[in-house]
Formats: structure tokens, sequence, C-alpha cells
């Protein structure tokens, strides 16, 4: 390995180790919410999971050598992280957060309906907003025809289902 000198700057791992952290931590939440799954999709789960987390593992044990020896920094630029989190693909990560938050409280529908139309506005910078509200309602009762009605998925019940569902019978 070349060896740096002190008056060089040293390369920042700090961006290279987000995606394998974020694959361990996925990794886990995936097998933990699998357990009441089939046995394939368990085995399955088990099998990408450990591969995924024994690769990032590796991954991170280089770096962390590489970070002993001196070679490498681990540093995060906080300046232009603060910049960088006043995006609207920012506010869309946190959009889809609560999404997944909201989900079990105002069901399915209503949510799903609530996150298109946030969406669509944050990254559309607000345009036509009537516009994106009959569509999003659109592709929400499509996704509750699909997976709700047809498919008969259980997926959270909030109040638009319970009226939905008293129409339909």
């Amino acid at each position: 390995m070349p060896k740096t000198k002190k008056n060089q700057e040293t390369h920042n791992i700090a961006g290279e180790c987000v995606i394998p952290l974020m694959g361990i931590l996925f990794t886990v939440y995936y097998v933990y919410s699998i357990v009441d799954a089939p046995w394939t999709a368990q085995v399955n789960a088990v099998l990408v999971g450990t591969t995924l987390i024994l690769v990032s593992t590796l991954f991170l044990i280089k770096k962390l050598h590489l970070l002993s020896l001196g070679t490498v920094e681990f540093k995060v630029p906080v300046t232009s992280f603060l910049s960088a989190l006043k995006t609207p693909q920012t506010a869309f990560i946190a959009t889809s957060f609560l999404y997944l938050i909201f989900i079990d409280f105002l069901g399915f529908t209503l949510t799903t309906t609530l996150f298109f139309w946030t969406s669509m506005m944050i990254l559309g910078d607000g345009k036509r907003p009537y516009h994106k509200a009959c569509l999003s309602l659109i592709m929400a009762l499509i996704g509750y025809a699909v997976f709700i009605v047809m498919f008969e998925t259980r997926l959270p019940i909030g109040m638009l289902e319970q009226i939905l569902g008293k129409v339909i019978s």
C-alpha cells in the first residue's frame, strides 16, 4: 500500500461507508420483519442477508485497517453536509420516512394519497397542486383496487378503507 506524505491530503472514506452500513441495517430489519413469512422467504432472506452482511463487514474491516494505518481519514464535512440537507431530495426522503410512520395510523389509501401528493409537490416545485391531488388520489385508488380488492392483501386499514369496504360490499 502506498504511504501518504504528511503534507499530502488523505482520502476521506466517510462517504464510502454509508451504503455498507445502511445495507447492514436494512438486512437486520428485513430478517427481523420476515419472521412470520413462509420458510422459503426466510431461507432467501438469510442467504441474501448473510452475503450482504459478510461483504459489507469485509469492506468495513478493510477501511478500518486503512484508517488505523493512517492512509485514509474518516471525516464528515459538516458544512457541506448541512447545505446538502436543504434540497428537495432530502425532503422527499423525509416524506418517505413519514409515510412509513403514518401508514399504520391513517391506513394505506389515505397515507399513499398524501405521500404521492407531497412527493409530487416537493419534486415538482409546487406547481399545479389540484392536478397532482387528483392524480395522487387516482394512483392510490388503483393501488387499493390492485392490492386489497384483487390480491386480497392485508394492508393497514384506515377511515377511507372502512368506507370503501362498506361501499364495495
